[in-house]
């Protein structure tokens, strides 16, 4: 069992202070963090974390020796928060991502990537300036969030943005969907008889996480920065607090006819203007039975995590799963977000004329020579 930081009242303190006077911000489950960066966390099999706080600011770092992107060695940062943006507090930050950046290179780390907390599994990525400037609004569960000044601090540390990610929104669902009957009808006929379309609920998913937990990580195993984790992580990451958030009116299963899951496409709604109307809640305790039922109208879907199995890409079921999960979204929302697409990827075409963008960044830094060959000498010395 490699070494676990022990995370001190300072490192939550600072995260609170940040947001004390911000009604957007969700909050942080304590016990839940405390919980990752413990014996029960099956990522320290393997994997490697460092934590720290300085005069107003804390930061973790993780390091996997089995994790390699672009055939280089890699380090993470994550749970970076800082409570202000004083010239003390930003000294203090500087040297504290210099102490991290030292711990990497010790690891033997040639690059470092950020945010992510632990894996690709958990948060990452940092919210930016949208295309007005600003960043408006509440946060749905599992966006970043966090103030502006942050991607600029990010870069005076000599971070760039490796990738961004964009939620574009659809203002008109109604009239999005009708525009989806007649070539989502073709595409179902087409694939008739091949594939078989419906509806994804949480029970649905809970039935089937042993299947699809191999079946996630041949899906997604190409993805950016993708790591395998075990079942356990798996289960506690996507098990039975994430099943119950699922609509049930708009998510889709797709089936091939021998019975193998073929691709799936989860909405949400989002729950954000609960949290700001009334008292804050914890994302685990969220469930589409108990709270979709109270969300005003104009309701967003969100159109977030579509997959589809290896063997069964050239059949063309996003384009089938998109159309089907806006025409089964029409009648219960009226507003649909693709949320979270890397930029590059095809899928960023859907809600394609959406009128609201929110951006986000991924950011990276190639640690200097020296530092990586004095970090490697020291893990091989130990």
């Amino acid at each position: 069992m490699n070494s676990i930081p022990e995370l001190s009242d300072e490192f939550f303190r600072i995260a609170r202070e940040r947001y004390s006077d911000d009604a957007f911000w969700l909050g942080e489950d304590e016990a839940a963090v405390r919980r990752q960066f413990s014996t029960a966390n099956d990522y320290f099999r393997t994997g490697r974390a460092w934590a720290e706080t300085a005069e107003g600011c804390r930061l973790a770092g993780f390091f996997n020796p089995e994790q390699r992107i672009n055939d280089e060695a890699v380090a993470y940062f994550g749970f970076w928060e800082n409570s202000g943006d004083t010239d003390a507090v930003l000294n203090a930050q500087r040297d504290l991502f210099a102490r991290f950046e030292r711990w990497a290179a010790e690891q033997g780390a040639e690059r470092i990537y950020g945010p992510i907390n632990f894996n690709t599994y958990g948060p990452y990525r940092l919210r930016l300036a949208d295309e007005q400037g600003g960043m408006p609004g509440p946060v749905f569960a599992g966006e970043p969030y966090n103030p502006l000044s942050y991607g600029e601090q990010l870069q005076a540390l000599g971070y760039d943005i490796h990738y961004r990610y964009y939620t574009r929104i659809n203002n008109n669902l109604p009239a999005l969907a009708r525009q989806m009957e007649k070539p989502l009808a073709q595409a179902l006929q087409q694939l008739q008889g091949e594939f078989i379309v419906s509806r994804l609920d949480g029970d649905t998913w809970m039935n089937n996480l042993p299947e699809l937990y191999p079946l996630i990580d041949r899906m997604f195993r190409q993805n950016f920065a993708y790591s395998p984790i075990s079942e356990a992580q798996f289960v506690a990451a996507c098990g039975e607090p994430f099943a119950r958030k699922l609509c049930p009116q708009s998510s889709v299963l797709v089936r091939h006819k021998s019975g193998a899951i073929a691709g799936f496409f989860l909405s949400y709604p989002d729950y954000s203007p609960l949290q700001v109307a009334g008292p804050l809640m914890k994302a685990a305790d969220i469930s589409y039975a108990q709270h979709a039922a109270l969300l005003p109208e104009p309701r967003l879907a969100l159109a977030k995590t579509g997959a589809i199995h290896p063997d069964y890409r050239q059949a063309g079921l996003f384009t089938l799963m998109s159309m089907q999960l806006t025409c089964w979204a029409a009648p219960h929302y009226q507003r649909v977000a693709a949320a979270l697409v890397r930029e590059d990827n095809p899928s960023l075409r859907y809600a394609h004329n959406g009128e609201e963008v929110r951006v986000y960044g991924l950011f990276t830094k190639q640690l200097a020579s020296a530092a990586v060959q004095e970090g490697s000498a020291a893990a091989q010395e130990g």
